[in-house]
């Protein structure tokens, strides 16, 4: 990295990221800023990192020598997973407000929740008012949001950097290629929604009834639910070199028909119908009945749809992604953008 400073007492930083030559114009006292907010969040960020590095060393190191394929994998995840968490911790900035913004949104529907008054939004018999719905639904769309978004991201900065080609010319596969590019993207949500949690207990919220297996099960239903129409996003960007509209439609259309920020019985008869074809729909109903205290069995329905959704749409999204790449690489616009 090249500092400069001018004569007007500004700080020309000149740096070599992602493969692209950058150069910023900062006062001093904003690089200081950003020295001192990576002073506070790098510990942290590394402690995720570790963990997740640490993990991966763990299964590598029970493997037989025999097993050079799956070694190699576990190395090939692990180097991918550094190399996604070293981009994001070298904008502190940007890390450090995305934090914020999560204290941020809990106390603002906090406050809204307040204003509406007391309203019974609860599960099997277990009272919860606006504000335990609305934070449990708000944390776990999260989810949602980076498994549709997090492929489709990572193919699209690789095109824009210009080393998507590079990297497919490797002897990695292109499923552990498009899976492996949104790990460090759903441990790092996994840590942000328990920090959301945190603040939302902090202001009242209940969860003294959580069902500990169904929320798992439901946490990884939505994971793989969702991940193939991200999958499926990244291969339109293969395709047609432009990020598909996925996150209007299950971002802002999702949020307002799969009961987000109100129950979808309050929808007309129609749009409950649509809801239900919505996979989030189905998760935040598991979800919610967990944290009541909601046995699996009792959530089954919800369930079998995730699963039936994820046995479809996982191999098709996946055939689609290799079928995108090999038809780039035919006409020659694999590094097109």
């Amino acid at each position: 990295m090249l500092e400069v400073t001018d004569d007007k007492g500004d700080l020309a930083v000149a740096e070599l990221a992602h493969g692209s030559a950058r150069l910023q114009f900062r006062r001093p006292w904003a690089a200081a800023i950003d020295r001192a907010i990576g002073a506070v969040i790098e510990p942290i960020a590394a402690f995720l990192v570790a963990i997740e590095i640490v993990i991966l060393d763990a299964v590598s190191a029970r493997l037989r020598p025999s097993d050079a394929a799956v070694t190699a994998t576990f190395d090939k995840t692990r180097a991918i997973f550094v190399r996604d968490a070293r981009v994001s911790l070298s904008y502190p900035s940007t890390f450090w407000g995305n934090w914020l913004s999560l204290a941020g949104q809990v106390v603002t529907f906090y406050f809204v929740a307040r204003l509406i008054g007391p309203k019974n939004l609860g599960t099997a018999g277990h009272p919860a008012t606006y504000f335990d719905y609305v934070a449990i639904n708000l944390a776990f769309m999260r989810f949602q949001m980076v498994a549709i978004q997090s492929f489709q991201q990572a193919m699209r900065s690789q095109q824009m950097i210009g080393t998507l080609e590079v990297l497919l010319a490797t002897p990695t596969s292109l499923p552990l290629m498009i899976l492996a590019s949104g790990l460090w993207a759903f441990v790092l949500t996994l840590a942000q929604i328990v920090f959301f949690l945190a603040v939302a207990v902090g202001l009242g919220l209940q969860l003294n009834h959580v069902n500990l297996v169904s929320a798992a099960v439901f946490l990884a239903l939505t994971i793989l639910a969702m991940s193939p129409i991200g999958i499926l996003s990244a291969a339109s960007i293969m395709t047609f070199k432009q990020e598909a509209p996925t996150t209007l439609l299950f971002g802002g259309f999702g949020a307002l028909l799969a009961g987000v920020v109100f129950p979808v019985d309050r929808l007309p008869h129609a749009l409950q119908l649509i809801s239900w074809f919505i996979p989030i729909t189905h998760s935040l109903n598991g979800i919610r009945g967990a944290v009541a205290g909601v046995t699996l069995g009792g959530l089954a329905p919800d369930a079998w749809w995730l699963a039936a959704m994820t046995v479809i749409l996982g191999p098709l999204s996946l055939y689609a992604f290799t079928r995108a790449v090999h038809r780039a690489k035919v006409d020659g616009t694999l590094g097109d953008y």
